[in-house]
């Protein structure tokens, strides 16, 4: 609620004057046709004063009518300009090594990405795996709720691809599913775990071709080089079981420092759980989707309702005069 003339209300302040004068003024002698011959003087205080306090009443109301009270009524119109993000993901055998906390890399990475998509609200997100070979497992979608689930089917060989790291072709494959939106923004978020070692489409050809389609590529180098201890699965008639034995963990910082600097995105290495979580809040602070709000503001009168009443009242104390207290001036 607000007034659109607010002056008006220091008119308020002449209603204590206008009451003493009106009571003053009910004492006067007046012409009256009276119902009793002999009224009290106790009676004609009192019809005196509802009198004087049903015209003070009626007077501020009037006042109020005159300073225009309006209700206020807002809406909001909202244009959200969304960014595409397609997550390529390493599922190679590699991922299953536990050298970043307890956990092993890859569900490490499931959880961070796990995060990620739970922290947005407005942008579709699409979700590459690869290997020795790449496999799409969602487009772009706004639909969270298939991108959490695809995502909780993930474990190293479980989708049936070869083994080994083509990560050329990983980014190819999600800068097709890139090249055709309208997105102010499209971005890669690429995590490995080794080097290029197999494909077709070399990494750095990949790096061009995402830079030719305006696609940025944040990508995250996990895990430690050197001698590490890798799980090996293997079906046997009780389950999967695990063989262990040393291999040499191989990454390639400087080729994903070049494609992302290349796309203008950003280059990490990753060495712990912690640290990959801050990555990925970065990241999210970085590409952030567009909000533009605008108000309106709508303004409905409502001076009438004072108005009446206040008329009504003056009617009302004119009616008692003249037909209940016989008052005729």
């Amino acid at each position: 609620m607000r007034f659109a003339t607010p002056l008006a209300l220091f008119l308020l302040l002449i209603i204590p004057i206008c009451f003493y004068f009106w009571k003053k003024a009910s004492k006067q002698p007046t012409i009256r046709i009276p119902i009793q011959v002999n009224p009290s003087s106790g009676n004609t205080f009192s019809t005196s004063l509802i009198s004087t306090v049903i015209k003070s009443i009626a007077l501020a109301c009037l006042i109020v009518a005159l300073a225009r009270p309006q209700s206020i009524s807002k809406t909001q119109d909202r244009k959200e300009s969304g960014i595409d993000i397609i997550m390529v993901l390493d599922v190679s055998l590699s991922m299953l090594i536990q050298d970043m906390g307890e956990s092993s890399r890859m569900d490490i990475a499931k959880e961070t990405f796990r995060t990620f998509i739970e922290g947005r609200n407005s942008d579709k997100i699409g979700f590459v795996i690869f290997s020795g070979e790449p496999l799409t497992l969602a487009p772009p979608t706004l639909d969270y709720g298939l991108l959490l689930a695809q995502l909780g089917t993930v474990q190293p060989g479980a989708q049936g691809l070869r083994d080994g790291t083509a990560i050329g072709d990983g980014l190819a494959l999600a800068i097709n599913r890139l090249k055709k939106s309208t997105a102010k923004s499209r971005v890669i978020i690429l995590l490995t775990d080794g080097d290029n070692n197999v494909g077709r489409i070399d990494p750095i050809t990949a790096g061009d071709l995402a830079l030719g389609y305006g696609v940025k590529v944040y990508s995250i180098a996990i895990g430690t080089e050197g001698r590490v201890r890798q799980p090996f699965p293997q079906q046997t008639p009780m389950g999967v079981v695990y063989q262990y034995a040393w291999v040499e963990n191989r990454l390639n910082p400087s080729l994903l420092k070049q494609i992302s600097e290349k796309t203008n995105g950003k280059f990490y290495r990753v060495m712990e759980e912690k640290a990959l979580q801050q990555v990925f809040k970065n990241i999210d602070k970085l590409e952030k989707s567009e909000i533009i709000t605008k108000d309106k503001v709508k303004y409905q009168e409502e001076f009438i309702l004072p108005l009446l009443l206040g008329v009504l009242l003056l009617l009302l104390d004119r009616i008692l005069s003249i037909f209940l207290w016989r008052q005729w001036a």
